[in-house]
């Protein structure tokens, strides 16, 4: 790893660590969590569909509202905020490469989408020892999507103004396919080919899931276009600053 990817990762997480608003996002999604099991103790879901079902539910909803809230909005507000502050000049001159400034991206929002990855189902008392490795395979897929999801969209904003704007569509839409896939089987048929829809078939039913399929071969669609608009834009953004 060399010095300038290094420089950039530990800048990005000064940067986190030092905007409340940033923290916030980050740890929301645990209050959420909880919130989310009170109401559903009230309303005793528990008792009419069983603590395991009810578990699966919750991580249903709560796993993508985490990833997105957590792991997307933040990526959104820091690239609007270098690009805003035409940061993008100084890391060029520099010599940091298109390439290094999305690796320095990726770095934070992984390791806190694997911090919720791991967390969340403890939360919700979600059984998955007999599926972990099913679980940790299609959730870490689903989250570097996420966040090419998420960098594209950063990299489209020139200004924080435009981020806070396009942020929270963009978390709606990625927190919502999983639940609209869950409403019936015909919104499922057209959904289970987005670049949620590979999390959503496997909460819909995990103990008969099978990763080849055709949810996995357009989830690794997505990720190669979302990717590959990243990094054209990072280029383009390259000239533009000129």
């Amino acid at each position: 790893m060399s010095n300038k990817l290094k420089g950039m990762i530990w800048l990005r997480g000064q940067v986190t660590l030092a905007n409340k608003s940033i923290l916030l996002q980050v740890f929301m999604p645990i209050f959420l969590i909880f919130l989310y099991k009170f109401i559903f103790s009230l309303n005793g879901a528990g008792k009419e569909i069983g603590a395991d079902k009810l578990a699966i539910m919750l991580l249903t909803i709560s796993l993508p509202f985490s990833l997105a809230m957590s792991v997307g909005t933040p990526i959104i507000i820091i690239l609007a905020e270098e690009r805003e502050k035409r940061n993008l000049q100084s890391l060029r001159l520099a010599g940091v490469t298109a390439g290094q400034y999305i690796l320095s991206a990726l770095i934070w929002p992984a390791i806190i989408g694997i911090f919720y990855i791991v967390i969340t189902p403890i939360l919700v008392g979600a059984k998955l020892s007999n599926h972990l490795f099913s679980y940790s395979l299609v959730l870490l897929l689903s989250m570097l999507v996420l966040i090419f999801f998420f960098l594209m969209v950063g990299l489209f904003c020139k200004n924080q103004v435009m981020a806070q704007s396009l942020s929270v569509p963009a978390m709606l839409l990625a927190a919502f396919i999983p639940m609209f896939s869950n409403m019936s089987e015909e919104l499922f048929k057209v959904l289970r080919y987005s670049f949620m829809g590979l999390f959503s078939s496997y909460m819909k039913d995990w103990s008969h899931f099978h990763l080849w399929s055709g949810e996995f071969l357009a989830l690794l669609v997505w990720l190669l276009l979302f990717a590959g608009i990243s990094f054209y834009l990072m280029r383009r953004l390259q000239i533009l600053d000129d």
